[in-house]
């Protein structure tokens, strides 16, 4: 099979499907989505709850919701078209012992994803995981999805200062991720267009609608049912120096005149507990901190 092929075998299977918290009790239905493979660090956010007013001082253009596999801001606006994202954070020290068994996290920024039942999501980040015998391994990706994960060839460490982004070219149409080791002056970069893949048999969109910096629990699996790994234990990771820049030129952080932001918390279930929470923001930083692992 060719690869081209595959990628379109991989993301043709299109049905509803139940995601499975890990060591959750019941299946929870979520979203048209295509079919994960071994391990997804890039899954589309699965939301479980709508849309509600968040409190922060001075800022009415903020809301909150919650989701089974994203802690984190997303910002979007009808009418808005993203170009880029960029943040800088900490690979964090895993305590894979609060972590039971095998447990996944991973931090990013990346376009689309977001808004309604998003089929693409064009991103970079770091893998932070546990194994089931309780030893933490590091690895910098990017991910054009539904085609699958690549691995960066950067190592990384815990404690690197990382700079991760995604930037659109409206002259070539592709998108350039960059994943940048400000500890070890080390920096890994791929430019990809919208991936050539067709779902309910058509190709599908990169729409570049939100923008997002996110810790994720991967979704892993294959086929009809999925599950969300447990959340390794990165503790607090801080996001800081988050740019975003719309088609029209316009520039901001996570809040902004020219977007909307919405704070996501991850909880294990429709009805929870919180797994993990992002604080409000300052400036361009926030904090994403894990609470448990699910």
């Amino acid at each position: 099979m060719t690869a081209a092929a595959r990628a379109g075998a991989i993301a043709v299977a299109i049905t509803t499907l139940l995601l499975v918290p890990a060591g959750a009790g019941a299946a929870v239905p979520a979203q048209s989505l295509p079919a994960a493979r071994v391990a997804e660090p890039g899954y589309p956010d699965i939301k479980v709850a709508r849309f509600r007013a968040e409190r922060q001082p001075n800022v009415s253009n903020i809301t909150s919701s919650d989701s089974l596999n994203w802690a984190g801001y997303a910002l979007n606006r009808t009418g808005v078209t993203f170009t880029a994202v960029r943040a800088t954070f900490f690979v964090p020290y895993l305590n894979c012992a609060q972590s039971p068994g095998r447990a996944l996290s991973s931090e990013w920024v990346g376009l689309d994803g977001f808004v309604g039942h998003a089929e693409t999501v064009e991103q970079g980040g770091i893998a932070a995981n546990c194994s089931a015998a309780g030893k933490a391994s590091y690895f910098g990706w990017y991910e054009m999805f539904p085609r699958a994960e690549v691995r960066a060839s950067l190592p990384v460490m815990a404690g690197d200062s990382v700079t991760v982004s995604v930037t659109y070219d409206p002259a070539s149409k592709e998108f350039r991720i960059s994943i940048v080791d400000n500890t070890r002056g080390a920096a890994f970069s791929v430019r990809r267009g919208c991936p050539q893949v067709r779902v309910r048999g058509r190709l599908v969109r990169c729409p570049r609608n939100s923008a997002e910096v996110i810790s994720e629990a991967p979704v892993v699996g294959s086929g009809k049912r999925l599950a969300i790994a447990h959340l390794a234990d990165y503790g607090a990771i801080s996001f800081a120096g988050i740019s975003v820049t719309d088609a029209l030129g316009a520039r901001g952080s996570v809040l902004s005149s020219h977007w909307n932001a919405t704070k996501i918390i991850q909880l294990a279930s429709a009805t929870g507990p919180t797994l993990a929470r992002p604080t409000p923001t300052q400036g361009d930083t926030f904090d994403n901190y894990w609470l448990r692992a699910g």
